[in-house]
């Protein structure tokens, strides 16, 4: 038992340094990059996009404050999509006309570009909304699709068991399905929180939302602030990779319970 833990530990160790390693070679590849173009208007080095993050934005209010707006705005979006599309799937697995009811319009959000849905919504709400709509829409569909995915694969066996023990539905639906169903939800929310991200920040940019980081980055690329667009592009990466980790903890302490 000690002799595998301290393998697993190892290799964690090991995994992470290799992560680390990937990271400090693509930043490598983009300084030898910028030093061979020359040109910061195309692309500034890495150290000139650290001092603006460092000393130009994080030090001002309209950083944060842009941040504080699209993670809530975003956020909001990505937590109704999924509630709403696992909400549906349940629905969808327990009456089979409404999931053939459901099957079009799922389509359909799944195969719109996203700045059809930005046009289409700017005729309804204003700017402001498109940040929770339009990742809200993006969400949807994937969690829809992978939580009834997960009900349906559930092992037949479980569920004669379950019937001989005669199971009430509710617990059938803690002690059975929901074990089942949570790693499709958990990998499903990876997936969506990089598409509500991308959906958000988009929206923000085309509908020119004031006060959040789409229309920052906007801004950056309008003025050729080079620098700023791509320190801008760090962050929402960066808070995009935060969510997801802390969506893939979450699951994670769900299963063990």
């Amino acid at each position: 038992m000690k002799a595998a833990a301290a393998k697993r530990k190892n290799y964690k160790r090991f995994s992470t340094l290799f992560y680390l390693g990937s990271i400090l070679f693509w930043i490598g590849l983009w300084q030898l990059a910028a030093v061979r173009l020359s040109k910061e208007l195309f692309l500034p080095a890495p150290a000139k996009v650290c001092q603006v993050l460092w000393k130009d934005l994080i030090p001002s209010r309209e950083f944060w404050s842009s941040i504080q707006v699209s993670l809530l705005h975003i956020g909001t979006g990505f937590l109704a999509g999924a509630l709403a599309g696992t909400g549906l799937a349940a629905l969808s697995f327990l009456c089979r006309p409404i999931r053939v009811l459901l099957w079009f319009p799922i389509k359909i959000i799944k195969s719109v570009p996203v700045a059809s849905f930005v046009i289409l919504v700017l005729l309804w709400i204003p700017s402001s909304g498109l940040s929770v709509v339009i990742p809200f829409l993006m969400v949807l569909p994937v969690l829809y699709i992978h939580t009834l995915s997960g009900l349906e694969h559930t092992d037949q066996r479980l569920l004669e068991m379950a019937q001989i023990f005669r199971l009430s539905r509710w617990k059938k639906a803690l002690q059975i399905y929901l074990p089942q169903v949570l790693p499709q939800i958990g990998s499903a929310c990876s997936l969506a929180i990089g598409m509500a991200w991308k959906s958000g920040i988009a929206a923000e940019i085309i509908g020119l939302s004031k006060g959040t980081m789409g229309n920052a980055l906007y801004q950056a690329k309008i003025y050729l602030m080079t620098p700023e667009l791509f320190a801008w592009t760090i962050v929402i990466v960066g808070l995009s990779i935060a969510c997801e980790w802390g969506m893939k903890g979450l699951v994670r302490l769900l299963e063990r319970i």
